[in-house]
């Protein structure tokens, strides 16, 4: 008999929310895992003696995880979605009729606290996971990532410059980048409003940007569609919504406003052992001390040492290299093209510090520390006239308007010289499978189910909670992972059989019967 479910909603029940979640569930298993009770004394602070009481610590910062752990970005949606499920009501604390607070509270509550108590909840559930073996410490890989700001770049505005600049050096910067979406409040200062530098700097960033903008223009002239991007600028444009991001762009991103994240990760489990979040400005190879400074002291408190280091060749840098070698750490990081320089053929003396070139005449150079004109200190060698007159070779070694040859190295370039040897070793090879297999699928992971596609708050101590947030939600889940139990299986491998020899031996007998015809027959039969 076919059966039909009639649903007839009751006035009053009788039921226990424990008795409707099932022991095993995530939240269920989180909560007796994680201790949040440290939150109280933490965020007191915060706090006075007399008024209304505010959201339950823990409770935020349960709110928040649940957002994290399930890649929801909007506090309205985040806080429908606890209200439709038991077992985060159950998490949370509250009854199946309590109502949950109110999702303009949990976004005031993010901008009262600061970025401290997310670095200690991400730092509590790192000390979880090195207590149970998943850190061994001696190897992190290093990567950063481009984090979308909250802010657009169709409200970008141009900075002011200084009265003595001529007005037609803005003409084009103001005639092809103003805003299209003007913000309502500037909430820039007026630092940030401003060109950098004197008089002089400012004229020649604009005469470089010009001639760029002009270049630029050409090369775009027949693109279809609307393309301002490539106008855009720090030096003369900054976000009224958002003035501590900034303009950046990396391969196969658009240009747009963004913060830095960085991610020190180990290799053993893949656990993020650091998260901080920088402004987009500079080069990765910038924050590499600041990250390895921080790491060693988390990892130290652990009891635990940092050795190896692996990263991209956006960290190459002889200052990075020296650093990593006084503090006994490997570093495998390759470098990038140019960044040891010298010349091919000629012979570095140094002892003497000079150059031989393949003609066997001696460069010299004056011994001063100058800079490439790419932020790079160098060291210059000069050939002399007469040689270079006379010389045989000189038609393939110099061009014809030069007068001699110059040769330039980096102050670092032993420092260089050992990292090349790294690189091309056979370990060498081997790290940069492992960096590639460690961090950058951590970061796919943060940014595409964490919660970091875009940042939902503006300014970097929100952008840094939010990285610290999604470290500890990426960690949390790794760990909760690692301590559950699994079913053990009840099967058994089964001795081999005493007429192993007998049936091989049968086997091939049958084929020998029905390849070489009727008349022959198996000898065992």
């Amino acid at each position: 008999m076919q059966g039909k479910k009639k649903f007839t909603p009751k006035l009053f029940h009788s039921i226990d929310l424990q008795s409707l979640v099932p022991e095993n569930n995530f939240y269920c298993r989180l909560n007796k895992l994680l201790g949040l009770h440290w939150l109280y004394k933490a965020t007191k602070e915060y706090y006075g003696t007399e008024g209304q009481q505010s959201i339950d610590p823990v409770v935020f910062f349960k709110i928040c995880l649940i957002g994290y752990l399930n890649g929801i970005h909007s506090d309205r949606k985040l806080i429908e979605f606890c209200k439709d499920s038991l077992s985060i009501r159950l998490f949370l604390g509250y009854d199946i009729d309590e109502e949950l607070p109110w999702h303009s509270t949990i976004s005031r509550t993010r901008h009262l606290y600061s970025e401290e108590e997310f670095k200690e909840l991400f730092e509590a559930v790192f000390s979880m996971c090195a207590d149970s073996g998943m850190v061994s410490g001696k190897t992190q890989a290093i990567d950063g990532a481009l984090l979308k700001a909250n802010a657009s770049k169709d409200s970008l505005e141009v900075k002011q410059v200084n009265e003595t600049i001529e007005e037609y050096l803005l003409q084009n910067i103001k005639a092809n980048s103003e805003a299209r979406r003007p913000a309502k409040n500037d909430k820039a200062s007026g630092d940030d409003k401003k060109m950098k530098g004197d008089d002089e700097e400012q004229r020649r960033d604009l005469n470089e940007l010009n001639t760029r903008y002009k270049r630029q223009e050409q090369n775009y002239k027949d693109m279809p569609g609307d393309d301002k991007g490539k106008y855009l600028s720090n030096k003369t444009h900054y976000s009224p919504t958002d003035p501590e991001s900034r303009i950046a762009v990396k391969p196969g991103k658009p240009r747009d406003l963004y913060y830095n994240g960085q991610i020190a990760v180990d290799t053993k489990r893949h656990v993020i052992a650091h998260a901080q979040t920088f402004k987009a400005e500079g080069k990765d190879g910038w924050y590499l001390k600041q990250i390895i400074e921080q790491t060693k002291q988390r990892l130290q408190s652990q009891a635990l040492e940092l050795r190896q280091c692996l990263a991209d060749a956006a960290y190459s840098s002889g200052e990075n290299y020296t650093y990593l070698k006084e503090h006994n750490i490997e570093a495998y990081i390759p470098l990038l093209g140019g960044a040891l320089s010298g010349s091919e053929g000629f012979v570095y003396d140094e002892e003497n510090d000079w150059y031989v070139c393949p003609n066997n005449k001696v460069l010299k150079g004056s011994g001063r520390v100058v800079d490439d004109g790419r932020g790079h200190p160098v060291k210059k060698y000069f050939s002399l006239k007469s040689d270079c007159d006379k010389c045989p070779i000189r038609s393939s070694c110099i061009t014809e308007k030069a007068k001699t040859k110059k040769v330039q190295h980096s102050i670092y370039k032993k420092e260089l010289e050992e990292a090349i040897t790294r690189q091309r070793s056979i370990k060498g090879k081997r790290m940069k499978r492992r960096r590639s297999a460690t961090v950058e699928p951590v970061w796919g992971t943060l940014i595409n189910f964490l919660g970091l596609r875009r940042m939902t708050s503006r300014g970097l101590k929100c952008a840094n909670q939010a990285l610290l947030m999604a470290a500890a939600c990426y960690n949390l889940k790794k760990y909760m992972k690692h301590v559950s139990k699994k079913v053990k299986t009840m099967a058994i491998a089964l001795p081999k059989p005493q007429g192993q020899a007998y049936a091989k031996n049968f086997f091939f007998q049958w084929l020998l019967l029905i390849f070489a015809g009727p008349k022959i027959k198996p000898s065992i039969c």
